[in-house]
């Protein structure tokens, strides 16, 4: 078996940890198992139209779509049990669920994304926070009217493929499918707690290096620009994963940047890379594929499941013709009031920059501004925006101003 030098270990300031487990059991370590995999629900003629039935309902109490939730959207009965027993198997078994049969070129925009916001109400009660702008929605596609170089972008808005991660600071993600591209675009997913049992039995030092508070995670809400944290915790006998080797360690633009908070944080160090490398490879080797299609609805456990996206290709529609083949999905961040998993102090703060305001007394400063205005975008928004900064990062880029400004800060 091959190992890390112990020296390096020391030299790095780690402490070794004796309290991990040598082995995880349960449904959560299973995924990607010939005898398991994800939860499938399909719906049915009537399923489809108690759905329908239950979006003309809920308009016809003239409120706000966003204010759409499990106490005015009224699915049947069957359908209801379903999606709440979904969310148990999310938060405690297999960690993802499908939900498969609708058809987004039935309705409009805004009733696909009520339709989405409606079922997810069932998974999660909370939205989080996906950027200081107050989005609460992210499309994740290649807009063919953005013109704005990839390098400039967030990861999920390029064609390209997104390595092994997970979203930092979501509980449960959850995305809706309303096209797949012409080529390409797998969305694979590996448990965690999988990878953690593999690396325990072929490389525990690589455990050990996970488990240090030591890594450098790139935060936009703070001077400093980063935080220390381990990448994986054990919390109420659960493990936590926060994985995105995107977000980690020196931005190579940073460190040609003017601004002295940008050059403050820290390089990735050998181990730290090596460790990196060793997760994506056996995420990889445990991955299973999510075979999706257009309207189908997708939820995963972010802290026990992985997962990665291949690169893709879209295609434009011939002059006068029908919808083009260009990948689009919709991208929501829940956690569930009741199912919830206990964050560990030394992951919070990715969690808090989403859900934070669920926290009783820290809703305060920007975040009371953002909850005042959440947004919901029906669409991908015309113009992209350019992040000065980007990791690559399939949910988060910086901006940094040259005058170091915070209100710049995405």
């Amino acid at each position: 078996m091959q190992t890390l030098d112990a020296s390096l270990l020391s030299a790095d300031g780690a402490q070794m940890l004796d309290n991990l487990p040598a082995r995880l059991t349960g449904p959560l370590t299973e995924l990607g198992a010939v005898s398991s995999g994800p939860l499938e629900i399909q719906l049915g003629a009537s399923d489809v139209q108690a759905l329908e039935d239950a979006i003309s309902a809920f308009k016809a109490l003239g409120i706000d779509g966003h204010e759409i939730g499990a106490d005015n959207f009224v699915p049947s009965v069957h359908l209801r049990e379903r999606m709440l027993s979904a969310a148990n198997i999310l938060h405690n078994s297999c960690g993802v669920c499908v939900v498969k049969g609708l058809n987004p070129t039935l309705y409009s925009d805004a009733d696909n994304l009520l339709l989405f916001l409606g079922l997810a109400s069932f998974i999660g009660d909370k939205h989080g926070i996906q950027d200081k702008k107050g989005n609460v929605i992210s499309h994740i596609t290649d807009a063919k009217t953005w013109t704005v170089p990839y390098e400039q972008r967030h990861g999920a808005h390029t064609n390209q493929s997104l390595t092994w991660h997970c979203d930092m600071g979501a509980d449960i993600l959850a995305l809706q499918v309303r096209q797949v591209a012409a080529k390409g675009g797998k969305t694979l997913v590996a448990s965690s707690w999988k990878v953690y049992n593999d690396l325990m039995a072929e490389r525990p030092d690589i455990v050990q290096v996970l488990a240090q508070p030591n890594w450098p995670v790139h935060m936009s809400d703070r001077k400093t620009r980063y935080t220390l944290a381990p990448l994986l915790a054990f919390e109420d006998d659960k493990l936590l994963f926060s994985f995105d080797p995107s977000r980690l360690g020196a931005h190579p633009a940073m460190k040609m940047s003017r601004s002295s908070r940008a050059k403050q944080v820290p390089e990735l160090t050998t181990i730290q890379l090596e460790a990196l490398r060793v997760v994506s490879s056996i995420a990889e080797k445990n991955s299973i594929q999510l075979h999706t299609n257009p309207g189908d609805l997708v939820f995963v456990n972010n802290w026990a499941v992985l997962h990665s996206r291949s690169a893709y290709e879209d295609v434009d529609p011939p002059a006068g013709g029908a919808n083009d083949a260009r990948r689009h999905l919709l991208r929501l961040w829940l956690r569930n009031s009741k199912l919830g998993w206990k964050i560990p102090e030394t992951m919070r703060a990715p969690w808090e920059t989403a859900f934070g305001y669920t926290d009783e007394g820290y809703m305060s400063g920007d975040h009371s501004q953002i909850i005042a205005q959440f947004k919901y975008a029906v669409v991908p928004e015309t113009n992209y925006k350019p992040a000065r900064y980007t990791t690559g990062s399939a949910a988060f880029a910086i901006v940094d101003s040259d005058s170091e400004s915070d209100s710049d800060v995405e």
